[in-house]
C-alpha cells in the first residue's frame, strides 16, 4: 500500500504543476565550481544538488576504471586475467556457461590451474542471483518474505565456507551467505556471520565493507549502526546511495565516535555527517583534517561546501530567488520571501564563506591530497567574500601552474571574469578585454553570462547587461553535465511574491525595468557606424540587431507609459521604414476601424463593452503612432480656449486614455500583455489600473459641458474611472474579502453619488443601460 500511496502523491504533484511553469531546484541554483572539473566521481552522488536523491545512473566508477571486487578477481588471478574477461564472467555468463569448454579467458586460467574451488564458488553464486532480492506482495502483507530455496541456499555457503581451504574464496561463500541472509529477514545470522568471519579481520577488502553494509541494517544501536555505515560509505562506493539514507543525523556525534578506535575511523564517521548536512558543515571540516587531512573524502566535502555557498550566496544574490536547496529543516525559518529578506540572508552567509575561508587558508597543503581544489576554492571563497582583488592575485598563481587544455584552466578563468567586472568601479564599469575571450568561450552557460550581466547592472552598466541577458534567447540548451539545467531565471528587485514573478526573456526584463533612456542606449550603440567591429562586438549585438523595430517600439510605449507624446509620437514614426519590421511582424496595428472585435475599434470613439455611441467622421489607419498622434491633436484643440467643442475632444482624449488602461480596447498602447503579475513593476502601474487620466479629461470635458445631459454622462464616465480605482485599491481577493462587494464600491465611488444626487432622473438611465449613452451624447449641443 505504501507504493500505491506514493504514487497517488506524484501524481498529485504532478497535477499541481501542470496547469503552468515555476521554475526551482537545478533550474534557479547558481553554481561556477564545477565538481565534474575534480577527480571525485565515485562520490558525484553526493554532489551538491537539488537533485541529491537520485543515485547516479552510470554507477559509482569512472568509465574504463577497475572496481575493488574486479580489482580483487585480477589479484586471485595473478595478473594475468584481463578486466574484461573477469566483468564477461560475473555479469554475462549464467551458470551453464561455466565449463571447461568455454573460450573466456578468466575461465580458461582457473581451469588450467585446476582451482577447482573458485570454479564451483561462481557457479554457486549464479544460482543465488534470482534470489537477491525482495519479492514484495502488492498489498505489503509480507506473506512469502522468507524462501525455503533461499534458505537452503545459505546453509549450503556456510557449509562449503567452512570447508573450503581458499581463504578468499571462503570470505566470498560467507558474503553470498550474508547477502541471503539479508533478504531472508534474518537479522541474527548476519550478526553471527559478520562477526565470527569479518569483523576481526585485520586487513579488510570490498567483500568485509560489501558485508557490513547488511551488518548495519542487522544492528539495533542506532549509535553503532551509524558508525558501520560510515566505515562503509567511504570504503565500499558502490553501496555510498543507499548507506547515506540509512545514517541517522539526529543521533549525536559523540554516541557514534565512542565505538571509533582509529583517527581514519573517526574521521569517516565526520565525513558522512557532513554528506548530510544541508546547512553548515565547517565543524566536519575541521575535524577531518584534524583526523585524516589526506582523506579524499575532506576535498571533496570542501567542493560541496562551496557549491553549498554559491547556492545560499549567487542565486539569491544574482536572481533574487531563496536559494535551491533550503539549509533549513524548518520551512518556517524562510518563509519570509520579501526580496530585502533575501538579500539580508545572503549577507549572513558571505560572513559564514568568509569562516570557511579562514579555514581554507589556514590548511597545510602539504597535507592534504588535492591542493589545487584547494587553492581554486581559496579564490573562488575571496570572490564570494568581495575581496576580488585577492581572488585574482590568486588565479594569477594558479594560471601558471594549470595549462590551457585542462578544464581546471577554464574553470579559474570563469571566476576570474566574474571577479574582474565585480572588481570595477560603481557607474564606470564595461566589459573588459580580458573578459570578452572567456565570455565568448563559455557563451553558451546561460548563468554564467547572466551573472556578467547582473555584476554590470548593479555597477549601473545598463547598455551591456541587457546586450548579455539578450544573448540568452540564443545561446544553447546544453552546456555540460553539471549545467543540465541550463537556463537563467530571474527577478527584479520590485517584484512581489506571486506565481509569476520572474523573467526570463530580456525583452521582459527591460520591458518593466529600463526607462526608455536605457533602451535608446541600446539602440544607438548598435546603431553606431564603427567600421571594424572586433569578433566580441559581433556577437555581442548579434540578436539586438535583428530587434531594433521592436526597441523602437518599446521606447515608444515607454514614453506612453510617462505620458510624453511627443518623444513617443518620434520613436513610433521610426517604425514607418520600409526596411525595418512591419506591425505585423513584431509590433500591433489595427485595421481601419470597421472591424467588430473588441480590440479592432478606435480608442477615441469606442468603449470596451459599451456599444457605439459616438460617430467617427473620419477613418483613419490605426497603430501606435497614429492614436498617439491623434491624442497630441485632440489635447491640443481641447487645451485652445477658442475652440467651441473643447467638451468633445476633452471626451475623446479620455476615452483613449480610458482605452489605454486594462479595462480598454488599447491597453497594447502601454503593455504587451493584457495582464501581467499582480502589482507588477511598471512605473505607470496605477493608471493602468486606476484610470487617473481618463477620469482627469473627463472632469475637464464635465467643465466644459453646456448640458445637462453631456455633464450628466460626463458624471457617468467619471464615476466608471472612480470604480477601476476602488477596484485596484479595495481589491476581494482572500487576503480582503468584503461582502457586499458591488455596494461597497458604489458607496465608495463619490462620483456616482454626485450623478445620483445632481441629476436623479438620468441616474437610473445611465447606470442600468448603456445604450443610453448615445442619446446623452448627442445632446451635447
Amino acid at each position: 500500500m505504501k507504493n500505491f500511496l506514493g504514487f497517488i502523491a506524484i501524481l498529485v504533484s504532478n497535477s499541481i504543476f501542470a496547469c503552468g511553469f515555476y521554475p526551482f531546484g537545478e533550474e534557479i541554483r547558481y553554481s561556477f565550481l564545477n565538481p565534474s572539473n575534480f577527480n571525485y566521481y565515485s562520490y558525484s552522488e553526493f554532489n551538491y544538488s537539488y537533485n541529491t536523491f537520485y543515485p547516479n545512473e552510470n554507477g559509482v566508477y569512472p568509465k574504463g576504471s577497475i572496481d575493488e571486487n574486479e580489482k580483487l578477481w585480477i589479484k586471485y588471478c595473478h595478473d594475468k586475467v584481463s578486466v574484461e574477461a573477469i566483468r564477461s564472467v560475473l555479469y554475462d555468463f549464467k551458470e551453464q556457461d561455466i565449463n571447461e569448454k568455454a573460450s573466456n579467458e578468466m575461465l580458461q586460467y582457473l581451469y588450467k590451474t585446476k582451482n577447482i574451488e573458485a570454479i564451483n564458488y561462481l557457479k554457486f553464486a549464479k544460482t543465488c542471483e534470482f534470489f537477491n532480492g525482495i519479492y514484495e506482495d502488492p498489498w505489503e502483507r509480507r506473506e512469502g518474505a522468507t524462501m525455503p530455496k533461499r534458505q537452503n541456499l545459505i546453509d549450503k555457503a556456510i557449509a562449503v565456507s567452512n570447508k573450503t581451504k581458499d581463504n578468499e574464496i571462503k570470505l566470498r561463500y560467507t558474503f553470498l551467505a550474508i547477502r541471503l541472509a539479508y533478504y531472508n529477514y534474518d537479522f541474527e545470522k548476519i550478526k553471527l556471520l559478520y562477526d565470527t568471519v569479518f569483523k576481526t579481520q585485520k586487513k579488510k577488502d570490498i567483500l568485509n565493507y560489501w558485508s557490513l553494509y547488511f551488518r548495519t541494517f542487522a544492528e539495533t544501536d542506532k549509535a553503532l549502526a551509524n558508525f558501520y555505515e560510515a566505515q562503509v560509505f567511504v570504503k565500499a562506493p558502490d553501496k555510498r546511495f543507499m548507506i547515506s539514507q540509512s545514517f541517522n543525523s539526529k543521533i549525536p556525534l559523540e554516541e557514534v565516535l565512542k565505538y571509533a578506535t582509529t583517527n581514519e575511523e573517526r574521521a569517516n564517521v565526520y565525513f558522512l555527517s557532513g554528506i548530510k548536512k544541508s546547512d553548515q558543515a565547517l565543524f566536519c571540516l575541521e575535524q577531518i583534517y584534524r583526523y585524516n587531512p589526506k582523506f579524499e573524502g575532506l576535498s571533496f566535502l570542501l567542493l560541496r561546501e562551496i557549491n553549498k555557498i554559491e547556492d545560499w550566496v549567487f542565486t539569491p544574490y544574482y536572481s533574487l530567488f531563496n536559494p535551491a536547496i533550503s539549509k533549513f529543516n524548518d520551512w518556517d525559518q524562510v518563509k519570509s520571501n520579501s526580496i530585502q529578506d533575501i538579500l539580508n540572508r545572503v549577507e549572513n552567509d558571505r560572513t559564514y564563506a568568509h569562516k570557511v575561508f579562514q579555514f581554507v587558508k589556514n590548511v597545510n597543503l602539504k597535507k592534504i591530497n588535492d591542493p589545487i581544489l584547494w587553492k581554486i576554492g581559496k579564490s573562488y571563497l575571496s570572490f564570494i567574500t568581495r575581496n576580488n582583488q585577492n581572488c585574482l592575485n590568486e588565479i594569477a598563481t594558479l594560471e601558471k601552474k594549470i595549462t590551457k587544455k585542462d578544464s581546471l584552466y577554464n574553470q579559474i578563468q570563469i571566476i576570474k571574469a566574474l571577479a574582474l567586472t565585480a572588481n570595477q568601479e560603481k557607474g564606470k564599469a564595461v566589459i573588459l578585454e580580458e573578459v570578452k575571450p572567456i565570455l565568448l568561450k563559455n557563451q553558451k552557460h546561460k548563468k554564467f553570462l547572466f551573472a556578467i550581466g547582473r555584476e554590470l547592472e548593479y555597477k549601473q552598466n545598463f547598455t551591456d547587461a541587457a546586450f548579455l541577458y539578450s544573448k540568452l534567447d540564443g545561446a544553447a540548451a546544453e552546456y555540460g553535465d553539471h549545467y543540465e539545467y541550463n537556463i537563467a531565471v530571474w527577478k527584479n528587485k520590485k517584484s512581489k511574491s506571486s506565481y509569476r514573478d520572474f523573467y526570463s526573456d530580456y525583452f521582459d526584463y527591460i520591458d518593466a525595468s529600463y526607462t526608455p533612456e536605457q533602451v535608446i542606449n541600446m539602440v544607438e550603440e548598435v546603431e553606431s557606424k564603427s567600421k571594424n567591429l572586433d569578433s566580441f562586438s559581433k556577437w555581442k549585438k548579434s540578436y539586438v540587431k535583428n530587434q531594433i523595430p521592436r526597441l523602437y517600439d518599446l521606447i515608444g510605449t515607454k514614453y506612453i507609459r510617462q505620458n510624453k507624446l511627443e518623444l513617443a509620437a518620434l520613436y513610433f514614426a521610426k517604425l514607418d521604414s520600409k526596411k525595418l519590421a512591419s506591425y505585423t511582424d513584431c509590433l500591433w496595428e489595427k485595421p481601419n476601424c470597421t472591424g467588430t472585435d473588441k480590440y479592432n475599434v478606435n480608442p477615441f470613439f469606442v468603449l470596451k463593452y459599451t456599444p457605439t455611441f459616438i460617430k467617427q467622421e473620419k477613418l483613419f489607419k490605426l497603430n501606435k503612432r497614429s492614436i498617439t498622434e491623434h491624442l497630441i491633436l485632440y489635447l491640443k484643440k481641447a487645451s485652445n480656449p477658442k475652440e467651441e467643442n473643447r467638451d468633445y475632444y476633452y471626451f475623446l482624449v479620455a476615452n483613449a486614455y480610458y482605452n489605454m488602461t486594462h479595462k480598454g480596447n488599447s491597453w497594447m498602447m502601454r503593455r504587451y500583455y493584457s495582464s501581467y503579475i499582480d502589482d507588477d513593476p511598471f512605473e505607470d502601474e496605477k493608471e493602468y489600473n486606476e484610470s487617473n487620466l481618463a477620469q482627469k479629461y473627463y472632469l475637464l470635458s464635465l467643465k466644459n459641458a453646456k448640458t445637462h445631459q453631456f455633464k450628466a454622462l460626463c458624471l457617468r464616465m467619471i464615476g466608471r474611472c472612480e470604480k477601476n480605482k476602488l477596484e485596484y485599491q479595495y481589491p476581494n481577493n482572500y487576503e480582503n474579502r468584503i461582502e457586499n462587494y458591488d455596494n461597497f464600491l458604489l458607496s465608495k465611488n463619490r462620483y456616482y453619488q454626485d450623478l445620483k444626487s445632481k441629476y436623479k432622473d438620468d441616474y437610473e438611465i445611465l447606470m442600468s443601460d448603456c445604450s443610453s449613452f448615445e442619446e446623452y451624447f448627442k445632446a451635447r449641443r
